[in-house]
């Protein structure tokens, strides 16, 4: 029996970096730029991953006291490359208890005109690619093993896995985009219950190791804090993404920020929760803007108003903490799309990667486009995905 998965990236829309703290919301958005699992019965007694957009191909291992030990050694890059779908198969295998051999297959949809999104770490579009990796590589696993196709263990299976990866830091949004996909807003689960939860998790009946934990309790309990709620698509609401062609490295933008947070508490604090009420007031003026109001203007000016202000935030907390969160590039597609009538920011953690524009009117949409070509900002083709993570078939 084969099953191909697949699992969405995401855009954030706003609420950046406030979203660390559990008290604050975000918006986020899941895009049609899909990765792929693919996963069958292995010929033999051990475990092979391949992943094609990186020509790393048919390593063979065993999953032996909680994890995978392959058996050939693995070069410092092949190690990197490969740690966000060791991880997400490793504690997929700990939540499932017995398993069946299989051989599974990762790879990326291509983002046209760039050769592909994430063959190449020096041209890899932001787009959440190792979350919606790691959730299609769960997925997969849990119905090729015979499991229900149960997106809140998806949910929590992949953000345990995800955090575990990234050195116990992120929000779990990326995560939240890929396996519920569409529109919504996002409340982070509680980290520090979380680390707790995972620290005094009782060992596997059976264990070889007492480093051995039972994590099938953490994902059968509800997560405190965490939220999720899906919101309207306003009518006539154009979404475009920009690429300023440099990639940005999220894990070691946020080691710096809490250390600058750690020294700068008052400072933090004023920036955090300004951009966290930003984002309520958004919120708000977002679900008032239904279909229905769509001859309104003033639900879409409030949008846009705040979608601007939210940016002015992000550029001052790069100012004061010294990180580049609004890079030149990023600070010029703004600019550009607020001259033109529509509301623009950097995506995400910032220092590069991509930024976002909004407009309720497709002329302007396109004058943008046209605008950010002309500064070296590549549209990319992209639309909200709606149908989160799912089967893309079964074959026997």
């Amino acid at each position: 029996m084969l099953i191909k998965v697949s699992a969405p990236g995401k855009l954030f829309i706003a609420g950046e970096w406030a979203i660390l703290e559990p008290e604050n919301f975000g918006i986020v958005a899941a895009i049609n730029k899909r990765i792929f699992a693919e996963i069958k019965k292995s010929p033999d007694e051990n475990i092979h991953i391949t992943l094609r957009d990186f020509n790393l191909n048919n390593l063979e291992a065993n999953f032996y006291e909680n994890k995978l030990e392959f058996s050939k050694k693995l070069t410092r890059k092949e190690r990197k490359i490969i740690s966000f779908s060791k991880t997400a198969i490793e504690t997929a295998l700990r939540y499932l208890g017995n398993y069946q051999p299989f051989r599974i297959e990762i790879w990326g949809e291509k983002t046209n005109p760039i050769r592909n999104a994430i063959s190449n770490g020096a041209r890899k579009i932001g787009f959440g690619f190792s979350a919606a990796s790691t959730v299609a590589v769960v997925a997969a696993l849990l119905k090729f093993q015979g499991r229900d196709f149960d997106r809140n263990k998806i949910f929590k299976i992949s953000a345990l896995s995800h955090y575990l990866a990234q050195g116990k830091i992120g929000s779990g949004f990326d995560i939240a985009a890929s396996v519920y996909g569409g529109i919504f807003v996002y409340r982070r689960f509680d980290p520090v219950w979380l680390k707790d939860q995972i620290e005094k998790s009782p060992p596997l009946a059976g264990s070889r190791s007492a480093g051995e934990k039972d994590i099938r309790k953490i994902i059968e309990k509800p997560w405190p804090n965490f939220y999720f709620k899906k919101l309207n698509l306003p009518k006539n609401l154009q979404l475009l993404i920009g690429w300023t062609g440099k990639s940005a490295l999220t894990p070691k933008m946020v080691k710096k920020l809490q250390e600058w947070k750690q020294k700068n508490q008052l400072e933090y604090k004023k920036m955090i929760f300004g951009i966290g009420r930003l984002v309520k007031d958004l919120i708000r003026d977002w679900r008032v803007e239904k279909p229905a109001f769509a001859k309104a203007t003033t639900g879409k000016e409030k949008i846009l108003d705040l979608i601007r202000k939210n940016e002015d935030y992000l550029r001052e907390l790069g100012e004061k903490s010294g990180l580049n969160i609004e890079t030149k590039k990023l600070k010029k597609l703004a600019e550009v799309t607020t001259h033109l009538g529509g509301a623009g920011k950097l995506s995400g953690a910032g220092g590069g990667d991509c930024g976002i524009a909004i407009t309720f009117d497709k002329k302007i949409a396109k004058t943008i486009k046209k605008a950010w070509k002309k500064i070296n900002i590549l549209p990319i083709e992209a639309k909200i995905d709606f149908s989160g993570v799912k089967i893309q078939g079964r074959k026997r």
